[in-house]
């Protein structure tokens, strides 16, 4: 089976569940007249949101090149981004290779320097989104601490067992991995997650190399906070959901992230099926949480579309100006 072909099958079975999850997660709610008496205006607010963000995370990779000597021009960059997400929304995971393929064609940036980049701003992302986390906890303890109580309380015996009969299997088999350690160490793809590791670390440490830090963590702090604005806005384009605050809004951003990083094209369904439930946290109704879930998702599949069908053009022309001033340079050099 060839890598296209798992891919392929990948792709189709997570989009199957996604699907599923959606069907589910919406169901045959009546959100179309939530949805229909929306605002408008804080929805155009979030989509501006979701623009800068990109153009943000396009000028941050930007600075990520300097300490290597190269250079790519910032709109170059932005639209690798959007094509970046484009992808992803079909292909998950494929973006983050696209991406940095695509600026190396036109920019001519090796590409493997760009990857290692790539995974520069995920590990940064990664660690943003572990200190939002400890935030939301220690913000919200409280209702968190009651979600929990209430799922415990809900549960049987019989459940309760299940739990217990999987927390066991658990430990069993961490003991054994510990216990077997060495075996496990000389295993081909334990020994790629080793090299992968100290690839992160080695990239890492290309961000102490730069030459406009505080640049880099603006940029980065920027991003995210464009992050939580594009869901904290469309909270005042509904009724049912205009007086929650900042604090619903990080936890609304925590669940959306969450959702996105599972491997299902654009987050299909995951997204629907835990955003609402963050609301329900909140008291907020299932019928507005599955309208607001859908609206949100949709901003961000417009942005991306949207944006997505200029990006698409800006590299067309870009690919057949570099080929024109090619072949210009070989025609001059010929008639020399």
């Amino acid at each position: 089976m060839t890598k296209n072909v798992k891919t392929a099958i990948q792709t189709i079975v997570f989009l199957t569940i996604g699907i599923v999850l959606f069907y589910y997660a919406v169901g045959s709610e009546p959100i179309g007249d939530e949805i229909k008496n929306a605002n408008v205006f804080w929805i155009g607010v979030s989509m501006l949101c979701g623009i800068l963000s990109h153009l943000a995370r396009a000028l941050r990779w930007n600075l990520l090149l300097q300490p290597m000597g190269y250079k790519a021009s910032p709109w170059a960059s932005f639209h690798a981004v959007i094509l970046g997400y484009l992808v992803n929304m079909v292909l998950p995971r494929v973006g983050e290779i696209t991406r940095p393929a695509v600026l190396s064609k036109v920019e001519n940036i090796p590409f493997n320097k760009l990857v290692g980049t790539v995974v520069v701003e995920r590990v940064v992302d990664l660690l943003i989104t572990f200190l939002i986390a400890i935030a939301i906890f220690f913000i919200q303890f409280q209702i968190i601490a009651d979600f929990f109580s209430n799922l415990f309380t809900d549960f049987d015996t019989e459940n309760a067992v299940i739990y217990l009969g999987i927390a066991v299997v658990l430990l069993i088999g961490l003991f054994v991995v510990y216990k077997k350690r060495h075996w496990f160490y000389n295993l081909p793809i334990i020994g790629k997650f080793q090299s992968f590791i100290e690839g992160l670390l080695d990239g890492m440490r290309t961000v102490f190399s730069l030459q406009q830090k505080g640049l880099f963590i603006f940029y980065s702090v920027f991003i995210w906070v464009m992050y939580f604005f594009m869901p904290f806005f469309v909270f005042y384009a509904l009724d049912g959901t205009a007086h929650l605050g900042a604090s619903a809004g990080l936890t609304v951003l925590l669940f959306g992230t969450a959702a996105m990083i599972v491997p299902i094209p654009g987050g299909v369904g995951t997204f629907e099926f835990m955003v609402p439930a963050a609301l329900a946290l909140y008291q907020i109704t299932p019928l507005v949480g599955k309208s607001y879930a859908i609206i949100t998702h949709a901003i961000q599949f417009m942005v991306i579309v949207g944006v997505g069908a200029f990006s698409i053009i800006y590299f067309i022309i870009k690919n057949q100006k570099s080929k024109s001033d090619l072949n210009f340079s070989e025609r001059l050099f010929n008639s020399t």
